[in-house]
């Protein structure tokens, strides 16, 4: 009798050690399982996130492309034929209404310089060679030049310097906010500032002009190409704007 009983008591303890290692080798197995799902995921989004990535730079890229054709065909063809055609409207002075070919001729020549700073503008190599800074003051002193507003520009000296592209993609950026604001804004002033903080460069640009609601106004191509860049360089854009109250952009770029 004494024998029996031990031999079941043997029995439950057994019994009960294999379900307990059975029920602590499940939960290892759904541990063992969630951490390669969670490592699976981790993965995939990764994988997601730097194809999204190669997608926009290649996008950014054949949009620099472009810019550079634009620019050498401007530069090498049609600044050449409207140069040609001023050379021979000079030539028919002798023959025409001199008053009317002195106003063509001064307005082929406003063309001219328009498209040459088109020209610099969309080139890729004139930035690198004068840097973002000084390509955005001439743009914004070409844009002050046409009588549109008025500008004010201002810009710490000694900027770091931005590595890998981003210098080009800023300057985009801020072309990009300026063409907004000339064709929706109707702004009278607008005011740039470049500066920087510890490991940043902040650039703010600030208009007088009718102002939006950023969280009621659909996203269009100006505001999305402005994401993208910002993204593609790992910049923060802020933007602060009401109806009727102007419009404050600040990009800030690690460097």
């Amino acid at each position: 009798m004494q024998k029996e009983k031990l031999d079941l008591f043997l029995f439950i303890v057994s019994a009960s050690m294999f379900l307990l290692l059975f029920a602590v080798a499940i939960i290892l197995l759904i541990r063992i399982y969630k951490k390669r799902k969670t490592k699976l995921i981790l993965e995939k989004e990764l994988m997601s996130s730097r194809f999204e990535q190669t997608l926009l730079n290649a996008k950014l890229e054949i949009q620099e492309q472009t810019f550079s054709y634009i620019s050498s065909e401007i530069h090498d063809n049609v600044l050449q034929i409207l140069g040609l055609a001023r050379l021979n409207l000079n030539r028919m002075e002798e023959d025409g209404d001199v008053q009317k070919i002195v106003l063509i001729d001064q307005q082929m020549g406003e063309a001219i310089a328009d498209l040459r700073n088109l020209s610099h503008s969309l080139s890729t190599d004139v930035i690198r060679n004068t840097g973002w800074i000084k390509a955005a003051q001439r743009l914004l002193a070409d844009l002050e030049k046409t009588g549109t507003c008025k500008v004010s520009f201002s810009a710490e000296e000694n900027l770091p310097v931005l590595e890998n592209e981003k210098h080009i993609i800023l300057f985009r950026m801020i072309q990009e906010i300026i063409n907004n604001i000339i064709k929706h804004a109707k702004a009278g002033h607008i005011k740039f500032t470049a500066g920087k903080e510890p490991g940043q460069i902040i650039v703010a640009i600030e208009d007088d002009g009718k102002g939006f609601e950023p969280d009621k106004v659909a996203k269009g191509a100006g505001l999305q190409n402005l994401e993208s860049r910002s993204a593609a360089i790992g910049a923060k854009m802020d933007i602060e704007s009401a109806t009727g109250s102007g419009t404050r952009i600040t990009i800030a770029i690690n460097c």
